[in-house]
């Protein structure tokens, strides 16, 4: 299968995952998705369920339960934060966590956040392709037009 129609596939299940996630629970933050991809197989899924809980990049990290393998790819619906709030950065996570490649389906309209979470794990070293089914992963959080959390 062609990379952009693997990754078309991948970030549709991603939206699937995120779809999960209750509006009313995770307000004022977006519902987000993401999935781990090893070997062409998804093996670990995770989305934001409630406001001041983990994001959807550590929960699957967490259901994962181990580092990725060598090759691993991430998939989420929405930009990964980058700034502390009371989760932390999801851009540390995933640094930390050994992914070499990151799938982004739209920008984080949050300023503090918007196109950050690029230039971050590029600079060390990772692969980021974005705007993967950019309107479809936009749809996910119609109205949301940003958010920032400030540290508690």
């Amino acid at each position: 299968m062609e990379t952009k129609q693997q990754d078309e596939s991948f970030m549709r299940a991603a939206i699937c995952e995120a779809v999960k996630g209750d509006v009313v629970k995770t307000a004022p933050n977006p519902r987000v998705g993401a999935i781990v991809v090893e070997r062409g197989e998804i093996v670990a899924m995770g989305h934001f369920e409630q406001d001041g809980g983990p994001h959807a990049e550590r929960k699957a990290f967490d259901a994962l339960g181990r580092k990725p393998a060598e090759g691993a790819c991430l998939y989420v619906t929405l930009e990964p934060c980058s700034t502390q709030g009371r989760t932390g950065a999801c851009t540390d996570a995933i640094v930390e966590s050994g992914i070499r490649r990151v799938v982004i389906g739209a920008f984080d309209p949050t300023p503090d956040h918007q196109g950050n979470a690029v230039a971050i794990l590029e600079q060390h070293g990772i692969e980021v392709v974005t705007d993967v089914l950019a309107m479809e992963c936009g749809a996910i959080n119609p109205q949301y037009r940003g958010h920032t959390t400030k540290a508690r």
